[in-house]
């Protein structure tokens, strides 16, 4: 089978130490689910400028095998 392309959040690239990592088909979908894993698990309602740049710098494609 081919392999898929996915974009990746670690939130341990933007918050240490966190645990949370997400994958998802696009950067847009991506950054949704950060943006609430934040909300939820660190408090940040309102995600400061510079951190919301580094969640989508950290934002990376993988391969996986469907």
């Amino acid at each position: 089978m081919p392999d898929d392309e996915y974009m990746l959040f670690c939130c341990n690239d933007v918050e240490h130490p966190c645990e949370f990592r997400v994958q998802a088909k696009t950067k847009e979908e991506t950054m949704e689910h950060a943006k609430a894993h934040m909300a939820m698990e660190h408090g940040m309602e309102e995600i400061p400028k510079e951190t919301e740049r580094k969640m989508e710098e950290s934002i990376k494609p993988v391969k996986v095998k469907e």
